[in-house]
């Protein structure tokens, strides 16, 4: 069970961005919500507790501070944990621009979870949405304000991971393909002629839009995508490593210590719900 309050809304089916439902809810211990399969984007945001998010055959343990994006066509379970069950607020949406304003705000298709401190601000966003009425063109330009808040919070938590503030169009282009190839081999030679740039090109553009080289920035997005699947999944450390596109266990292991100065196994430790690993 769960005490919640919501609202869904009515909009054009060939709006560029529309809002479908958006709440918040007080769960009982061990609410349960699924299996199910969502027509449009759905983030949930917690504001207390902790509880489970299952999707695509693995389990993210999430607590106060996080929060998980449902994709179209998903199936998905999630439940509230037995002795401190969650509270959260959720928004709905979908578009022609959905997708993309997804992937602005920071959220890879191999990372569907995000952190933020912004609980208050984000709780607000959705309260003053539900609290608004909603019976004019006015109120439709309110609520996408209300959405567009609520998103600004997730990217600016999210802005190493952002490409959408880089001026450089074929820069960004090569950070989206990556993200979305992190999991294989990936070289700055297969970047620039995804791209269409000579390597040495590519690379100089790079350092200038974003201060690293590609190669540099792959290591960096694979060990930060890394650490938050520790923090959060139940995926051993070699099904980490292959996901975040090291072909061996060890060379996770050694990359992973010498950017944060402890084994991934023993950073594992520090979050209490995660599997112990072997």
């Amino acid at each position: 069970m769960e005490d919640s309050s919501f609202l869904t809304f009515q909009g054009h089916l060939d709006s560029a961005l529309r809002l479908a439902c958006a709440g918040i809810s007080h769960t009982h211990p061990g609410h349960k919500f699924g299996p199910s399969v969502r027509s449009y984007y759905l983030i949930h945001y917690i504001f207390d507790g902790c509880g489970t998010f299952f999707t695509n055959g693995t389990s993210y343990h999430l607590h106060k501070g996080q929060g998980f994006l449902i994709r179209p066509g998903t199936q998905t379970t999630y439940q509230a944990d037995e002795t401190d069950p969650w509270s959260y607020v959720w928004i709905g949406f979908a578009g022609t621009l959905a997708a993309e304003t997804v992937q602005n705000a920071g959220i890879t298709p191999h990372e569907p979870i995000f952190h933020t401190d912004a609980s208050d601000e984000i709780r607000n966003c959705i309260t003053t949405l539900l609290d608004h009425s909603h019976t004019s063109a006015a109120d439709h330009f309110y609520s996408l304000a209300c959405f567009y808040r609520f998103m600004s919070y997730i990217a600016l938590a999210n802005k190493e991971r952002l490409a959408a503030t880089i001026d450089d169009d074929c820069v960004n282009a090569a950070i989206i393909y990556l993200q979305d190839h992190i999991a294989e081999p990936l070289t700055v030679q297969k970047l620039a002629a995804h791209v269409g740039l000579d390597r040495n090109y590519l690379t100089t553009r790079f350092r200038e839009a974003v201060g690293q080289t590609p190669g540099k920035y792959i290591q960096t997005f694979r060990l930060t995508l890394a650490r938050h699947l520790l923090e959060s999944s139940d995926l051993s450390i070699s099904e980490i490593a292959l996901q975040c596109g090291y072909q061996r266990t060890e060379a996770l292991t050694k990359a992973f210590r010498t950017q944060f100065r402890t084994a991934p196994s023993k950073y594992r430790l520090r979050f209490p719900h995660q599997r112990a690993e072997t």
